[in-house]
Formats: C-alpha cells, structure tokens, sequence
C-alpha cells in the first residue's frame, strides 16, 4: 500500500489547524485589563485634547473598543448633541476623563477582575498631583477587553446619566408637542 506525500502532508495540515482552533481564549487577567485600559488613554488624551470633542475621538476610530450598549448610548446623545447645538442637552463633560479642563497625563492605578469583568482605577495627574479619578468597567468578550461604563467618585455613571438625559430629551420633547 503505497500512501502519497501529499495526503499525508494533508492529514498533517488538518491536525494542525484542528489542534489550533481548540486552543481555548487567553483568560482575562489584571495585567491585560490594565494594560487595555492604559492603552487607551495613552491613545484618546492627546486626541480629546486637540479636538476638545470626545465623541468624534471615539465614535469614529475605536468603536470596537466599547460594548454594543454603551456605544449605542453614547451615538444616542451625540446625536442629540448635534441635533441641538445651541443647547445642552447632552453630556457637558468628556466622561472618559471626567473632566472638562482635563490633566496632561491620565494613569491607571488599579485593576481588579472578577470572572470576566474588570474594574480599573484612572487617575489623571498635573505636576505629580492627582486630580480627576474615573473607574471604567470592562467586560472580556470573545478574548478582547471592552468598556461597559465609567463610574465617577461622585457616586454617578455614565450610562446612568446617558439614561437620564435620553429620558429628558423624550420628556422635553413631549411637551413640545402639546
């Protein structure tokens, strides 16, 4: 029985690709969060920054950075932003930064996971000192890290105010109507 080098070269070739596609997900870990987390900021500061507009920063290029829920929030209040540009009638401060005037450098200080969640300290800092404090919220899914939702120490976040404002604008509008 004669066997050819290319079905064996086949068979080599599907036990590869085979044994590769049940590698299980790199686990979410406190490094990866943090890491994630500073990328970011070290990405989005010197953007937001220069543009002083942190939608168009965000809602453009890194979309895929942020969960589906929170992304379609934010999209929601630009565009009633936008709709309104003589009102406010929509966030008034940059909620990754937590701020309106915000520090040169933003750090993460903290990053604790919980199964597939992670929740990260920032802190950004003027002259060594630390000013603004945001906590954002991740969730690990499909191997990547994304934001849910950014917790401030006021004791308030960001999709609680995303949700407060849209029912606002719902009731504003309303009454318009009457």
């Amino acid at each position: 029985m004669r066997v050819s080098f290319a079905f064996i070269c086949a068979i080599v070739f599907t036990s590869s690709v085979i044994a590769w596609a049940q590698q299980p997900a790199p686990a979410p870990t406190e490094q990866s969060c943090r890491s994630f987390v500073q990328s970011f900021y070290d990405w989005y500061l010197p953007r937001a920054s220069r543009s002083g507009d942190f939608y168009s920063t965000v809602l453009k290029t890194k979309t895929q950075w942020f969960s589906p829920i929170l992304l379609q929030a934010l999209k929601q209040d630009y565009a009633a932003s936008q709709a309104n540009p003589n009102e406010v009638v929509g966030l008034d401060f940059d909620p990754f930064l937590n701020s309106q005037d915000p520090s040169p450098k933003f750090k993460v200080t903290n990053a604790k996971v919980q199964g597939t969640k992670c929740s990260a300290e920032v802190h950004g800092i003027t002259d060594g000192v630390s000013n603004e404090e945001v906590h954002p919220e991740l969730s690990f899914v499909n191997g990547n890290w994304k934001f849910v939702n950014f917790r401030y120490e006021q004791g308030s976040d960001l999709m609680s105010m995303l949700k407060l404002l849209k029912t606002e604008r719902q009731k504003a509008a309303g009454q318009g109507e009457r």
